[in-house]
């Protein structure tokens, strides 16, 4: 299997090169990623603080503390930005560690749960394949998604308790739970999920711990993450930071805004985003079958279930509430890819074993995995800084930012306010506010074919999509 192994690896590493590395490298992201990365550099320029973010000068939602999230994983991209700079690759960075971070614990996994079963150990890379190819994951690496980060926290959690359940459990557990910790402390309710994993495996196999240990797992958790909740909110700075959050986001908000109209609208992109790693399964069934391929064993069947048990847990609950969106489940999709890989992994060795008796086809697999791979590289060298989205509001930006002075308050029209990645793309890299509040300041934008407002004439700076104003004469100003 030896041959065929090596060229399967390098079709993942060709894979995680092409579906990475040319989206990572340019610029334009997703409204919500740029609201993140926004607030992380004000926090690493002093605007703003680790308890207390800043978006803008105005804010988000009426509140001048960016609350819609809790702090983590702003104050954690804060530090790269103070450390790398403020080009527009430093967040892209830090989404590649991220995907870098999920793929390591991916592998450290995959080898405790086939630490029983030596022959699967080496194909580490087929769970790999079977998240990375999920259009979700990779989406989200290039818009500085939260669930990035969350992604990471869960599958570390989700380690401690496997590996928990085989001995030592106790030290595990409060490991884990540390781990959930962090994960809800980046994106709430949602990182919470990996508590049920020592149930849920106890569920799935029944040859790990007892019932009532796994349940002390659980509970140990759970009064990790509600120990250090709770020392938190003793600290002012602290509860004037998740107060907020939780009232104003979480139990208000959403209740309030809707997103879809009927709750098993996630269990629906859930099944669509399996998809891919469903027919590579699928495929790799049907070639094992040809050639002899085993059931998979009892214990490892009772494993992979678990793993999917654990991944279910982390999109399931979401139906609680109609706000949802495919990409929420991301931090789930390592361990869904665990438990396909799991079920597929004698199939796909029985695949291995006979490419390695087709020096041809091991060949052009390898070297797939190698083009690709190249390709990629090659790609992200042409691509690099060039723009994936918003081409003309990118290029809006860079003229008005080099005519706008750094840390201005400007006028909005009010038909704009709505366009966060206009707000997002100026305090991002220009440190510009915007309102709409009709106070007077120099500078006022709108959008082409408007009037110019009052005590505002045409600034004279070509723009594609809007037009700048000046006051006359300059009244008000910088804040």
């Amino acid at each position: 299997m030896e041959q065929g192994l090596r060229a399967f690896n390098w079709l993942v590493i060709g894979a995680c090169a092409a579906l990475l590395l040319p989206g990572l490298v340019r610029e334009g992201m997703f409204m919500d990623g740029l609201l993140y990365t926004a607030v992380a550099h004000n926090q690493a320029h002093g605007f703003g603080t680790f308890w207390a973010p800043r978006f803008s000068h105005v804010g988000v939602a009426g509140m001048a503390i960016f609350h819609e999230h809790p702090p983590l994983a702003f104050g954690m991209q804060a530090w790269w930005f103070r450390l790398l700079g403020d080009g527009f690759w430093v967040e892209r960075l830090y989404c590649l560690a991220a995907a870098l971070l999920t793929i390591a614990l991916i592998f450290r996994l995959w080898k405790v749960c086939t630490h029983d079963h030596p022959s699967l150990r080496p194909l580490w890379a087929w769970p790999v394949l079977l998240w990375i190819i999920v259009p979700q994951v990779f989406w989200s690496s290039h818009n500085n998604m939260l669930e990035n980060t969350v992604a990471v926290f869960v599958t570390a959690a989700v380690l401690q308790v496997v590996i928990g359940m085989r001995g030592g459990w106790l030290v595990r557990a409060i490991t884990a739970g540390v781990f959930v910790f962090l994960a809800s402390f980046t994106k709430g309710v949602p990182g919470l999920f990996p508590v049920a994993a020592p149930v849920l495996l106890w569920a799935a196999s029944r040859n790990v711990l007892s019932f009532r240990r796994a349940t002390l797992f659980s509970l140990v958790m759970g009064s990790v993450v509600a120990t250090i909740y709770f020392l938190l909110w003793q600290w002012p700075e602290a509860r004037a930071n998740l107060e907020p959050y939780v009232n104003g986001r979480l139990l208000h908000r959403i209740d309030a805004q809707h997103t879809v109209v009927h709750r098993w609208r996630i269990l629906a992109d859930l099944l669509a985003s399996q998809i891919g790693p469903l027919v590579m399964v699928g495929a790799a069934f049907l070639l094992g079958r040809r050639s002899g391929a085993d059931r998979p064993p009892t214990a490892l069947r009772g494993t992979a279930l678990g793993m999917l048990l654990i991944g279910l847990s982390g999109v399931a609950p979401m139906m609680l509430t109609l706000v949802q969106k495919s990409f929420y489940s991301v931090p789930a999709f390592p361990m869904i890819a665990l438990g396909l890989g799991l079920w597929g992994a004698y199939a796909l060795r029985h695949v291995l074993d006979r490419l390695e008796q087709r020096n041809t086809l091991a060949d052009l697999v390898r070297y797939t995995g190698m083009v690709a791979c190249g390709v990629a590289m090659v790609l992200s060298v042409l691509l690099f800084a060039k723009p994936a989205r918003d081409e003309d509001l990118l290029a809006d930006v860079a003229a008005i930012g080099s005519t706008v002075p750094a840390g201005s308050l400007v006028d909005l029209h009010p038909d704009l306010w709505n366009e966060w990645n206009l707000q997002g793309y100026l305090m991002r890299y220009h440190a510009i506010s915007l309102e709409v509040a009709g106070n007077p300041h120099i500078w006022s934008i709108g959008p082409k074919g408007a009037p110019p407002p009052a005590r505002y004439t045409d600034s004279g700076i070509p723009l594609r999509t809007l037009v700048l104003y000046r006051s006359y004469p300059a009244s008000g100003g910088m804040k």
